[in-house]
C-alpha cells in the first residue's frame, strides 16, 4: 500500500515537536538541520512538518498564513469518545485551541483543535458498524 504524505509549513519545528509528542503521537527525531520532522499518523500516513521556508520551495505559489481561509483539516482516528475527549484536552494543554463545539449525530462524534501554528486538526470517532449506536432501554 502506498503511504499518504501531507505536508504542514511550520514556523517553529521544535515547538510542533513538542506539542505533538505531548500529544502521545510519535514524532521522528528530527534532521541535523532542523527545519522537518516527521509525524507518524499510522502505517499509510505521515505528515511532515516543515519550516515554512522548506515548505516554500516545495509548494507552487504562495505560502497560506494561519488565519487564511482553510483548504484541509487532518482528521486522527480515535477508539472512543473518550479517546476523541482526551486528544483534544491534551491538545490545548500542550497550547493548542479548540475553535468549535463538539459534533455528534450518534454514529460519528467529532472535535477540532488548532495546532500552535494554526493548521486545524480533527479528532473523529465512528461507530464501528457505521450505524448509529443502539437505543437504551
Amino acid at each position: 500500500m502506498a503511504v499518504v504524505f501531507v505536508n504542514l509549513p511550520v514556523e517553529d519545528v521544535g515547538r510542533s515537536v513538542d506539542f505533538f509528542t505531548t500529544l502521545g503521537l510519535p514524532v521522528d527525531p528530527l534532521p541535523e538541520d532542523g527545519a522537518s520532522a516527521t509525524l507518524v499518523v499510522g502505517a499509510e500516513v505521515v505528515v511532515l512538518l516543515l519550516q515554512r521556508e522548506r515548505f516554500a520551495a516545495l509548494a507552487p505559489g504562495p505560502v497560506a498564513s494561519p488565519g487564511d481561509p482553510r483548504e484541509v483539516v487532518v482528521c486522527l482516528p480515535a477508539s472512543s469518545r473518550e479517546g476523541v475527549d482526551d486528544l483534544v484536552a491534551r491538545a490545548e494543554t500542550a497550547g493548542g485551541a479548540r475553535p468549535e463545539p463538539v459534533q455528534d449525530d450518534g454514529s460519528v462524534y467529532r472535535r477540532t483543535f488548532l495546532d500552535p501554528d494554526g493548521h486545524a486538526w480533527g479528532v473523529l470517532w465512528m461507530e464501528p458498524d457505521g450505524g448509529a449506536p443502539p437505543a437504551e432501554g
